[in-house]
């Protein structure tokens, strides 16, 4: 293989490697974060250990030979450095978000605070997680609201992660918010295009220069909602649609 082959090689691996750690290629890893993510990544300890001792008997334990080996093993290393790493690196991203679920499912409001601040701060570190945090957002908004005197602050603070650009666009298509209690919040600006309000509460809320193109507002209440310079299109909610009524 010439040298152009073994670069589009190890450019591809690179390639998958980064796929891989920023989860853009599956949303199906989760046992990443738990205890069998944990397991797998001190198990890839023993094969990286023995790639490296290999690794440095081909390059310093072969005499006038090294100098050709050098050029293999070295890339080898490296790119079992790299995998392992990166694997490292991702586990420790997902761990993170299992801890902030944990700490947004609790009881105490205190504790679901900081479990919010928590995902927000995971959200921007990296793409990996983006689609399980907005599942957990979403899921966050559909339950009833508790009876704190903060939780209009949280469930703010939920809609506004959800509405503006900490999660990527691939993490929000389909957005269930069926059910949700959105009651006076404020989502102008917001990015919602193809969100699902079926039966939700949007009494009040302000949705002025939203996009919120083909969003599902079948049996949602809109008592007091302001769409003002929203994006309708493809909506019930739409001039072409409200004319056939």
């Amino acid at each position: 293989m010439g040298q152009d082959g073994g670069g589009r090689l190890t450019d591809g691996i690179v390639a998958q490697l980064a796929q891989f750690e920023d989860n853009t290629g599956s949303d199906s890893q989760d046992w990443i974060g738990g205890p069998k993510g944990l397991l797998v990544g001190f198990l890839l300890l023993i094969p990286t250990a023995a790639a490296l001792a290999f690794g440095l008997v081909l390059m310093f334990g072969l005499g006038e030979a090294s100098h050709f080996t050098g050029h293999l093993a070295g890339p080898l290393m490296l790119l079992v450095v790299a995998a392992v790493t990166g694997y490292w690196r991702r586990q420790r991203m997902a761990a993170h978000f299992e801890y902030a679920r944990r700490l947004v499912s609790s009881e105490s409001g205190d504790q679901r605070q900081h479990g919010l601040t928590e995902l927000m701060v995971n959200a921007r570190r990296g793409r990996a997680e983006h689609r399980r945090i907005a599942g957990v957002l979403t899921a966050y908004l559909r339950r009833p609201p508790q009876k704190d005197i903060a939780e209009g602050v949280r469930r703010q603070l939920v809609l506004s992660l959800l509405a503006d650009f900490t999660l990527v666009p691939a993490a929000k298509e389909r957005l269930d918010l069926t059910g949700a209690s959105l009651v006076g919040l404020r989502a102008i600006n917001a990015e919602l295009q193809g969100v699902c309000f079926r039966d939700a509460d949007l009494t009040n809320v302000k949705f002025a220069r939203a996009n919120l193109a083909y969003a599902d507002f079948t049996g949602a209440r809109l008592d007091g909602a302001d769409f003002t310079g929203a994006r309708l299109e493809g909506t019930i909610l739409a001039p072409s649609a409200l004319a056939r009524f």
